[in-house]
């Protein structure tokens, strides 16, 4: 029998949490969801999913106070972090924090499966070598390109820098983009 992986949604958009859940569950995948902070540390505490997606905005406590308690809890949790305010800062202070990985909304659902995917898969498999900024740096601006089809002016205000920045930015780490 497959190990059946449960998975932990914090969104206070109760129809964005609605529809993670079903995109996601299946009889491989159990979704837990909340809406709040506490709530969500309350869940984790009880059924430790092996992966939470997680909010960057929530009320009462921001998603990444969340995500240093969760670390608290348990210092090997795997959070992907969820925001439609994608900026470089907050990437990378997630990516502090321990975050697994980062997506931004609006997001596609296929491309989110298949993070949620590559992030159980990840959990099951030995990390060959630990990220360093530069490289969470370059996977974000690839990510952030990738879900702007490739516009380099809404990729640039997405991530809250010039254009000239990202130019920069794409010729320094030699990313294709569209």
């Amino acid at each position: 029998m497959k190990r059946k992986w449960r998975v932990l949604i914090v969104d206070d958009d109760v129809d964005i949490c609605f529809l993670i859940a079903t995109a996601l569950e299946s009889d491989r995948i159990e979704v837990l969801t909340a809406h709040a902070g506490e709530k969500a540390l309350a869940l984790y505490r009880s059924y430790s999913p092996e992966l939470v997606l997680l909010d960057i905005q929530l009320p009462e406590m921001s998603g990444i106070d969340v995500l240093a308690a969760m670390k608290e809890i348990d210092d090997d949790c795997k959070v992907i972090m969820v925001t439609a305010y994608a900026t470089i800062e907050t990437a990378v202070q997630a990516m502090k924090f321990g975050a697994l990985d980062y997506v931004c909304k609006p997001f596609k659902l296929p491309h989110l499966r298949e993070t949620v995917q590559g992030a159980l898969d990840f959990i099951t498999s030995e990390p060959e070598a630990i990220e360093t900024l530069e490289e969470v740096e370059r996977r974000h601006i690839e990510k952030v390109l990738l879900e702007v089809e490739g516009n380099r002016r809404l990729a640039a205000e997405k991530l809250g820098i010039s254009l000239r920045t990202l130019y920069y930015k794409i010729k320094q780490y030699d990313i294709n983009s569209q």
